[in-house]
């Protein structure tokens, strides 16, 4: 058989993301050709121009037949990549797929774009903002309200080259600063170019990669020698991982089979005990009553402060999914917050930065139940009980954090 060309291997990813809502970050792990990964990223960030591009220059296109216009579109316009070029790689995926009927209608549609027939919106049509931005309007709506001010600047920042990691408990510095000479330290790791010798360490389990900002929803909570914990929406389960290493005792829990093993792999890999289940966060559990001196509830959100390295986070989104994910947010944690004991500490923590998600869940939360008070976080950063931290380029990704203590 033979070897499918670098556009059929990104139209094959780019179809499972946009067809059948397959995660970006776990069907590009195991990618490593350069030219395939720089395809399939440079198609989502430029999302709403290419498909813009494509809607101008023709008809209902199908489905299945969109990504491969869509990767066109970014090879002519983006890339400047020769037209010939890139029609003979297209043409071989419409065979490889059992499409070369459609090679003269994709041609046609390349060849505009080559010559520049296609229009851009202006800033009276309705697209423009979609196309400006890279996201549906009403998500840049939701950016504008909640960060007035700064509402571009946060949308624009882009991704921080290197990795963080955090080190296991007997894993030494002078090893990562000879895997990596340019190592930069933080409060709970280091930022690292991931090099193969970054990797092996991995690995070995002597490091873990642990995005920054994530580390610090571990590192706010305090716990001595078994201090017992429930993490209720743990997979991939870094963070009870990190506080088991810590000394505390830690119930680790999701609500699929394969996340729950995700988290037991995990903790294999770091050679740390953390008890994992399979259970929804919504529903209550009787032996768990006022029985943990630490809850955190690291809810499912819309992932809008990590929307650098998950660039599919913005397709396929309505206002509605947002609200439906805040309800969500709010079942767990009223669930979540009957397993806390007299004077136990809830934890709330997400991966975005729209109040919604955040300051009105708890706000919602604290008045049905007077006996949780917001207590200040001990972490280098001012805050009353509630940070929230922005994407900054450097590393810092949009993450909320939200500490309560039980009466």
């Amino acid at each position: 058989m033979n070897k499918k060309n670098d556009i059929a291997v990104s139209y094959e990813i780019l179809l499972k993301i946009y067809r059948d809502g397959t995660y970006l970050n776990l069907i590009m792990k195991d990618v490593s050709n350069k030219r395939v990964a720089k395809t399939v990223y440079g198609v989502l960030d430029h999302h709403y121009k290419l498909n813009y591009i494509v809607n101008s220059l023709t008809e209902k296109v199908k489905n299945n037949v969109r990504p491969l216009l869509l990767i066109v579109a970014y090879h002519i316009v983006e890339l400047k990549t020769p037209y010939n070029v890139v029609v003979n790689e297209c043409n071989e995926t419409l065979e490889s797929i059992g499409k070369s009927a459609l090679k003269s209608f994709v041609n046609a549609v390349a060849k505009k774009m080559q010559n520049c027939e296609y229009s851009l919106p202006n800033k009276n049509d309705k697209n423009y903002v979609e196309v400006k931005y890279n996201m549906p309007s009403f998500l840049v709506g939701m950016y504008k309200k909640d960060y007035p001010n700064d509402y571009e600047k946060i949308i624009f920042t882009q991704d921080y080259p290197k990795v963080h990691i955090r080190l296991n408990k007997n894993t030494k510095e002078e090893e990562i600063l000879l895997a990596d000479k340019n190592a930069e330290k933080t409060l709970t790791g280091f930022f690292v170019t991931n090099n193969k010798e970054i990797a092996m360490l991995n690995f070995l389990g002597k490091i873990t990669y642990m995005g920054y900002t994530s580390t610090l929803i571990a590192e706010s909570i305090k716990v001595k020698e078994g201090t017992t914990i429930l993490d209720v929406c743990s997979a991939p389960g870094g963070k009870a991982v990190a506080l088991a290493q810590k000394g505390a005792k830690v119930t680790a829990c999701d609500i699929y089979d394969h996340r729950v093993e995700l988290i037991r792999s995990y903790a294999e890999r770091m050679k740390v005990g953390v008890d994992a289940y399979k259970q929804d966060g919504r529903n209550f559990v009787k032996k768990w009553k006022e029985n943990f001196d630490v809850v955190l509830v690291d809810a499912p959100c819309s992932g809008m402060g990590v929307k650098g390295k998950k660039k599919d986070v913005v397709f396929n989104k309505t206002y509605q999914d947002i609200l439906d994910i805040a309800r969500l947010q709010q079942d767990i944690l009223q669930n979540a917050s009957q397993y806390v004991k007299s004077g136990g500490l809830l934890v709330y923590s997400t991966c975005t930065i729209f109040n919604k998600e955040n300051k009105d869940n708890v706000v919602e939360f604290l008045e049905k139940n007077a006996n949780f008070k917001l207590e200040k976080i001990d972490l280098p950063y001012k805050n009353d009980g509630e940070i929230q931290f922005l994407p900054d380029g450097k590393g810092m990704e949009g993450f909320y954090l939200c500490h309560m203590r039980k009466n």
